[in-house]
């Protein structure tokens, strides 16, 4: 047995070895802490806590624990590693937050440098100059008004006409728009004129009513309307935009200006029909010319997109908030007296407009800074009576006073209930641009 514990002992110990043991008991009693360094079969290398080496011999050892003495040891050194670890620590996360707030700053310096480069590409200073011309709608006359007037007459008065013209309100024309846009950086400035001529043929009926008021002396006839008619629409309009973001693609603006209107209407209408069994001639020629100024603001928004190097896609959005007079005066010649008999009358009215404009324009260069488009736009306004009055003049000065209240007032408090006045313009146009930059 005494034989087999020296063989047994080098085995026993190096497993020791290998879970790291720490304290070494000697035969003496004496003990040992530290960490194993190394071994051979006659001695044990250990570290103490004081960092020394010390060789024992194996014949002195009685036995190797692995006890509390060796978690003191391992705790009294583990405050000098972890400030290392902390110190290591603390530089690696200096290290990364460096290089954060370097990339932070470099992605700062490239979105700087990109702004700095949009700016320059948007930057602009030209004068553009365009022609269009195309067709479209127009509704720019108080027909409908002066129909609404003359069956108020005719319903309220002993006598009186009243005429309904088939044709449509609206009607067809051909128009075009000289633009000039000059543009600066951020600012632009717009000086747009559209002109559109029209003409439609006048049809349609006319009441006539002869009499006192009392029915049984009443003469009432009816003729066909045949004419023609001539319509002029002509808007300038003076805008100016910012352009609070400036981009080289898209350009956003807030736009507004000063807006005018001015619309024309002729028409040269004869009312056939036959005698009335009184002996009344029914025939009539009439004269008439409407016109309507308007004058205003707008504002709104306008906007340029560039695609594809060669593509420009505009318009505008924009609220308009005008006011204006309106005025019908119509001659008529009458061919119930000999050699025929003369009356002119009258509106004379105030009207609130208010409305929308919506342009867009479809641009390509075709050739440096030449370019073709082709451009639609829609204007529609509702206008909404004020106030005005009935002007009367029959050829002998005569006037019927019980119709006075109603030339005065009834337009004001009965027409609105029946018509409101409508002002339109819209067009497709096609024509040319040409840019001259500074």
């Amino acid at each position: 047995m005494k034989k087999l514990i020296p063989f047994l002992f080098p085995i026993f110990l190096f497993l020791n070895l290998s879970l790291r043991s720490e304290t070494i008991q000697l035969k003496s009693g004496e003990k040992w802490e530290g960490s194993i360094l190394a071994q051979d079969k006659d001695s044990v290398t250990i570290k103490l806590a004081d960092g020394n080496r010390k060789v024992l011999s194996k014949s002195v050892i009685q036995k190797i624990s692995f006890g509390k003495k060796s978690e003191s040891t391992s705790l009294k050194k583990e405050p000098q590693v972890s400030e290392d670890q902390k110190k290591i620590q603390e530089e690696k996360l200096l290290a990364e937050k460096q290089k954060q707030e370097d990339e932070i700053r470099k992605a700062k310096e490239e979105q700087q440098k990109k702004r700095e480069e949009q700016l320059s590409y948007a930057k602009r200073h030209y004068l553009e100059a365009a022609l269009g011309a195309g067709s479209g709608e127009s509704q720019a006359e108080l027909r409908p008004f002066f129909q609404t007037i003359q069956y108020a007459g005719l319903i309220f008065g002993s006598g009186g006409q009243a005429e309904l013209q088939s044709n449509p309100y609206k009607s067809k024309n051909h128009n075009g728009t000289a633009r000039l846009f000059y543009a600066w950086d951020r600012f632009t400035l717009e000086i747009r004129g559209t002109e559109a001529k029209g003409n439609f043929d006048v049809s349609g009926l006319q009441t006539l009513s002869y009499g006192s008021g009392n029915n049984s002396s009443n003469s009432i006839t009816t003729n066909t309307l045949l004419g023609n008619s001539e319509t002029k629409f002509q808007k300038v309009s003076s805008r100016i935009g910012f352009t609070p973001y400036p981009h080289p693609v898209f350009d956003f603006q807030i736009v507004g200006g000063v807006e005018r209107i001015w619309t024309k209407t002729t028409q040269k209408v004869d009312s056939v029909g036959e005698i009335t069994a009184t002996g009344m001639n029914p025939n009539r020629t009439s004269f008439r010319e409407t016109s309507h100024p308007l004058k205003g603001y707008s504002i709104g928004i306008g906007y340029e997109w560039k695609f594809l190097e060669r593509f420009t896609l505009q318009g505008q959005i924009l609220h308009l908030d005008m006011q204006s007079p309106s005025s019908l005066r119509s001659n008529e010649f009458r061919m119930d007296g000999s050699p025929f008999r003369y009356s002119q009358n009258g509106l004379d009215y105030q009207w609130k407009s208010t409305g929308t404009e919506v342009n867009v324009k479809f641009s390509t260069k075709i050739k440096g800074d030449f370019s073709l488009f082709i451009e639609a736009s829609n204007m529609t306004l509702n206008n909404k009576l004020k106030s005005g009055y009935i002007t009367e003049n029959e050829g002998e000065g005569n006037s019927d006073p019980s119709q006075i209240l109603l030339k005065s007032y009834g337009p004001q408090i009965l027409i609105p209930i029946f018509y409101d006045s409508k002002t339109i313009l819209s067009y497709v146009q096609v024509g040319a641009n040409y840019r001259f930059n500074f």
